[in-house]
């Protein structure tokens, strides 16, 4: 969006000459996935794919003129949606366009979620561990060593979104769209077909969720982080559908729930993130030693926390009734 400003032109006199400066593209979220009920599989397929991939291309836009994190974190959550959806939709579409498509987003997300990691970090520092941490040295050189690793990985950001690599990635995966470079097994390119296949997958998704998130207190971590996951994919797969059904509060309130619950659960994998990137610091030296354990200590209170949380959000889940039915 173009804004105007005044300003004075040496050779004008008195005349200000008025110049049109382009204002920074704010960072977006995902926006809404708008189906017919007279639309294939294929057809759903075709929008959901191109949502991902407009809500990537608008925050590159953003982050090429303020490289701002919410624009890493939004590019990071289109390729989790674009990956979501390339699985959510495997049984009916298939090919090489696809499988590259996927595994080149794959790709790009994890040099993304380096450097979201470090961002995340660095908000979980602020408040009450900096304040308490305020004039301990060991604290500063935490900080220090955290900002020096954060610019790295924004470094490698920059260095793959400016890569041919990445530029080729959408293109190639835009033109497998319009030009549906795959094998549609059968029924998927049939009228109406999208709304028994979203009824299909999104019972699939929910009964995976409460199969995972039975007994949650006693889970290992990679198995809340594993329930975490079939939380997104479940979240993403009722956003991406829910337009095919009329209970449009059902299907706000359904999401809403499996975000509180994922929200809960982010507490321990943030936990979880954060103690291996202060290893990454404590085996550099050791000055950031005492800063760090009283930081891991302090992150592990914060979990019990999230604990509770998960169990609130997990009872919520199993009373929704499924917007779909």
């Amino acid at each position: 969006m173009a804004r105007s400003v005044r300003s004075q032109d040496p050779q004008a006199g008195e005349n200000p000459a008025l110049h049109v400066v382009e204002a920074p593209a704010p960072a977006q979220k995902a926006g809404p996935v708008k189906l017919l009920a007279s639309d294939s599989t294929e057809d759903a397929a075709v929008c959901v794919f191109l949502a991902a991939l407009d809500h990537f291309e608008a925050n590159l836009d953003a982050f090429r003129h303020s490289q701002a994190p919410e624009s890493v974190h939004q590019m990071r959550v289109a390729l989790r949606r674009l990956r979501a959806a390339i699985g959510l939709f495997k049984k009916a579409l298939s090919g090489p366009s696809i499988d590259a498509g996927r595994a080149r987003a794959k790709e790009i997300a994890s040099v993304l979620g380096r450097a979201r990691n470090w961002d995340v970090f660095h908000d979980m520092l602020q408040g009450a561990p900096s304040d308490a941490l305020a004039r301990e040295a060991s604290y500063h050189v935490l900080l220090d060593a955290l900002e020096f690793n954060r610019s790295k990985a924004y470094r490698s950001a920059r260095e793959t979104l400016a890569d041919a690599g990445t530029s080729a990635f959408l293109a190639d995966f835009r033109k497998a769209v319009a030009e549906r470079d795959w094998t549609a097994a059968p029924g998927m390119t049939d009228e109406g077909s999208a709304r028994p296949f979203a009824r299909e997958a999104l019972t699939k998704l929910r009964k995976r969720v409460l199969k995972k998130s039975k007994g949650l207190a006693a889970r290992a971590p990679e198995e809340r982080h594993q329930l975490r996951i079939a939380l997104k994919k479940a979240r993403y797969g009722a956003e991406f559908f829910e337009s095919l059904f009329s209970h449009v509060e059902d299907a706000e309130d359904f999401s809403l729930a499996l975000a509180k619950m994922q929200d809960g659960l982010g507490v321990y994998n943030d936990m979880e993130m954060a103690n291996a990137l202060l290893d990454e610091i404590d085996a550099h030296g050791e000055a950031s030693l005492r800063a760090s354990g009283f930081v891991r200590g302090w992150f592990a209170h914060a979990a019990l926390a999230g604990a509770a949380h998960a169990k609130k959000s997990e009872k919520r889940l199993k009373g929704l009734t499924p917007f779909w039915e």
